[in-house]
């Protein structure tokens, strides 16, 4: 699933530079000229919904996404210069009837166009799932309850202070294993949060 996600990312990625670079800007502005000028300081929320584990166990579940991001700790103009600077970030994922998790960690943003972006993010997460020697048949087997969560994103600002971005997140079982030898997975959820810029 985060394979699938990171070659649709890969695909859109040249389609929306050609785009960016056809779109005409005034004569006094470069073309590596910031993406927006955010309001500061630059603090952001995200709240949305998707679906959870699509065609895996708990598939089909409602997930619920919040999501806080700092500003970047230095200020750049450049926009490229600024993807390599992180926003840390504090979320959690919370399925209706399946695993949740809470996370912190470290988001890098890079401005496609003033109005497209794309994102990753990596941090440390704790789980409330399934972790015992007996898991149900249509719950998820973690095998502790820590992990990591990876994901990838591609935003749209709406506003100065609005945006909707699309995320595919994977919680990372790595490292982790059960008493009865069996195999651990970790959730990957897809769907589209609310940002506002604050």
């Amino acid at each position: 699933m985060v394979r699938v996600a990171l070659l649709l990312l890969a695909v859109c990625l040249p389609v929306l530079s050609a785009a960016a670079q056809t779109r005409s800007l005034s004569g006094s502005v470069s073309s590596y000229a910031p993406a927006t000028e955010a309001p500061a300081p630059a603090w952001e929320a995200r709240i949305g919904a998707g679906l959870a584990n699509p065609k895996g166990r708990e598939s089909g579940l409602l997930n619920m996404g919040a999501e806080l991001l700092t500003p970047r700790l230095i200020p750049l103009q450049d926009r490229i210069a600024a993807a390599f600077i992180p926003r840390f970030n504090l979320g959690t994922s919370l399925n209706v009837n399946g695993t949740r998790y809470a996370y912190a960690g470290a988001t890098w943003t890079f401005d496609v166009t003033r109005d497209v972006f794309v994102e990753a993010s990596l941090g440390a997460a704790l789980n409330d799932g399934k972790t015992g020697a007996v898991v149900p048949e249509n719950r998820l087997n973690l095998g502790c309850n820590t992990g990591t969560r990876e994901a990838a994103a591609l935003g749209v600002r709406l506003s100065d202070r609005w945006s909707l971005v699309t995320t595919l997140e994977h919680y990372s079982t790595a490292g982790c294993s059960d008493r009865t030898g069996s195999s651990t997975r970790g959730p990957a959820n897809i769907g589209a949060r609310l940002g506002y810029t604050f």
